[in-house]
């Protein structure tokens, strides 16, 4: 990938392949572990495979969507349970409030309207993975994304496996 000036950027000195694919190992086995019942409810909705496919075509792997997924069903939570965001309490009820969803199914309208916003989220959550913090509260989604690209080479990797939310949907990958 060639950035804005022609030139490919080198990789940043925390980029570690192996780190990076550990990474990914956790976030199938959290996922797994938390939203397995509401994967499988996702996976049989033709609308939901759909804006996945989108997704495939933008690079982004089964483990990105399933983090995003993640995303959403805690938000949803915090809505039901009545809490604001930002705040101090969700952030220390993080563990909490995932543990919550291991039976917890949501209707699939409710993916489609929230998955676009959460997904420019997952780079944000993902600079933290890797160290980074984030100084100004006025950052561009965008730019936080093409840096994980290039730089990190964040959406390169993933484990073997059919996709998750394609035609037809396949499985979860063995680790």
């Amino acid at each position: 990938m060639n950035s804005d000036t022609g030139i490919k950027p080198p990789l940043h000195r925390r980029f570690d392949k192996n780190r990076a694919m550990e990474f990914i190992r956790n976030r199938y086995r959290h996922c797994r572990n938390k939203i397995a019942k509401q994967v499988e409810v996702l996976q049989k909705d033709a609308a939901f495979r759909e804006k996945c496919k989108e997704y495939y075509k933008r690079g982004y792997k089964d483990w990105v969507i399933l983090t995003t997924i993640l995303n959403c069903m805690i938000n949803f939570k915090i809505q039901e349970l009545g809490l604001k965001l930002p705040s101090e309490e969700v952030r220390n009820k993080y563990l909490e409030l995932s543990n919550m969803l291991q039976n917890t199914v949501y209707p699939t309208n409710k993916f489609l309207e929230n998955m676009d916003l959460q997904i420019k989220f997952h780079s944000i959550l993902a600079l933290n993975t890797y160290g980074f913090e984030l100084r100004r509260k006025d950052f561009k989604p965008d730019v936080v994304e093409k840096f994980l690209r290039e730089r990190m080479r964040h959406f390169d990797f993933d484990l073997p496996h059919k996709p998750l939310f394609g035609e037809p949907p396949g499985s979860w990958p063995k680790m």
